[in-house]
């Protein structure tokens, strides 16, 4: 299925085909796009060992609640553990650092190596500091595609 960008309001819905008559088909993607909009926008659940933003700044002994590891909960389905989108928002609170930088480039690499894995591509990933303070922008690119996203930090 392909997946398309609304350029007015940044949101993404599938592509339909016309076919004639007012009707129309989902059209078909070959490409890693739709799957590399999906591992950048959304988020990754996680991990065990993940300090949750939220909790940074709670009191000590504070444990997250059911929903504060975010992502979706179906990725126990996934074969061999694998896991959907990105654990960019686990960065809300990074600072604008470095460290924070290749974290986040990490993260983004993590996100897309299923997609690299099953269409046999190699995907480059990069995040560099935005002119906006605390504003990371992050891009993934493989063949002649590129799909970007930002990252809010303090």
């Amino acid at each position: 299925m392909q997946i398309g960008i609304n350029a007015l309001t940044g949101a993404c819905d599938l592509m339909i085909v016309p076919t004639g008559n007012g009707r129309g088909r989902i059209a078909v993607d070959r490409t890693p796009v739709s799957s590399l909009l999906i591992a950048m926008g959304s988020d990754r659940r996680a991990d065990t060992d993940d300090v949750i933003p939220e909790l940074l700044t709670a009191p000590a002994g504070t444990e997250g609640g059911v929903f504060s590891r975010r992502g979706w909960p179906g990725d126990v389905l996934l074969p061999d553990g694998q896991r959907l989108g990105n654990r960019f928002w686990l960065y809300e609170r990074g600072k604008q650092d470095e460290t924070t930088r290749q974290d986040v480039e990490n993260a983004a690499a993590e996100a897309v190596e299923p997609i690299a894995d099953y269409h046999g591509i190699e995907i480059d990933t990069s995040a560099a500091w935005g002119t906006q303070r605390g504003r990371l922008n992050v891009t993934v690119s493989a063949q002649d595609y590129g799909v970007s996203a930002q990252v809010q930090t303090l």
